[in-house]
């Protein structure tokens, strides 16, 4: 009876193990949905459906973005654009493309805690932050897991496009989902840098004898998405967009993003200062000049 009660305790180990892993075997999906909500928003040319969509990916944590999609879905799909913005723009990055055209666009919104990076007071709260900054890749795997689900889209693998804090995230992203075996297509990295201490040494809002020292915890901090770890691993094609006047990127930061990347890459530095919401004239530049790269690449994918 003994032995009995021990083979029944083994078979039932056996089978709670192998239901425990068969989620990783069978591709578990790391996410659900918690959140949809669907409306539409006219551009230049159409009236556009777009969806605000939350999943939960992990504990206590929520991926948002949304989606914009055309009136007509043609029947093979619709190719699709991950657009990862600056901290001061989510859905709103949407807006600045004035005509979205036969693709997928899809916005990512940062969680809020992650907007307080910009703020004096920002190392208050320094490991909320970090752990936000940290759970971005995350998200965005998540998001792109949950696109390629989706009966709109085409065959085609997903592009990535990084403006200004987003650029950040480009790398580490690309670089995870070549460890998990997801295909994405090519990718824009604009107005971005490689070195978390140089990044944070341009940007935090602090007297200059305090920037050294709180630029050197920084990057210890925020080390596991440098890009300086993740850009030489990068594969697949990019384009890399800086401004020559960018005060907030410097020189050194773009030139060691730029020089890291590996091969094909186009590589583009523009007389401008740093991008933002307000510079309408750069941002729509700097669209033209992304979709007409990307444009330019799945041509010659299909040619």
């Amino acid at each position: 009876m003994c032995m009995l009660n021990i083979k029944r305790s083994f078979l039932k180990a056996l089978v709670f193990s192998f239901f425990s892993i068969v989620p990783s075997l069978f591709g578990d999906a790391g996410y659900t949905t918690v959140f949809k909500k669907k409306y539409q928003v006219p551009d230049n040319q159409e009236m556009r459906t777009y969806e605000d969509i939350a999943l939960k990916c992990g504990k206590g944590r929520e991926a948002n973005f949304t989606i914009s999609l055309p009136e007509n879905i043609p029947p093979g799909g619709l190719p699709t654009v991950l657009i990862v913005g600056g901290l001061k723009t989510g859905r709103e990055s949407l807006q600045f493309i004035p005509n979205h055209g036969q693709y997928a666009f899809v916005a990512y919104e940062y969680p809020q805690r992650l907007k307080t990076l910009h703020k004096i007071n920002v190392f208050l709260h320094i490991y909320t932050v970090r752990k936000a900054a940290l759970e971005v890749p995350k998200e965005l795997i998540a998001i792109i897991k949950y696109l390629r689900q989706e009966s709109w889209i085409n065959q085609e693998p997903i592009s990535l496009m990084g403006y200004s804090f987003g650029a950040t995230f480009l790398p580490v992203t690309y670089v995870n989902a070549q460890k998990k075996g997801i295909p994405l297509g090519p990718g824009v990295i604009a107005y971005g840098g490689a070195g978390i201490y140089c990044l944070f040494k341009a940007n935090l809002p602090l007297p200059n004898f305090l920037k050294k020292p709180l630029a050197s915890m920084a990057a210890a901090i925020f080390k596991p998405i440098d890009p300086i770890l993740y850009a030489p691993h990068m594969k697949g094609g990019f384009l890399i967009i800086n401004g020559i006047y960018d005060s907030q990127i410097p020189l050194e930061c773009a030139d060691r993003l730029q020089n890291l990347v590996p091969e094909p890459k186009t590589v583009i530095n523009l007389e401008t200062q740093h991008m933002s919401p307000e510079n309408l004239d750069v941002n729509l530049r700097l669209i033209n000049i992304s979709r007409q790269w990307l444009e330019e690449k799945r041509q010659l994918q299909h040619s």
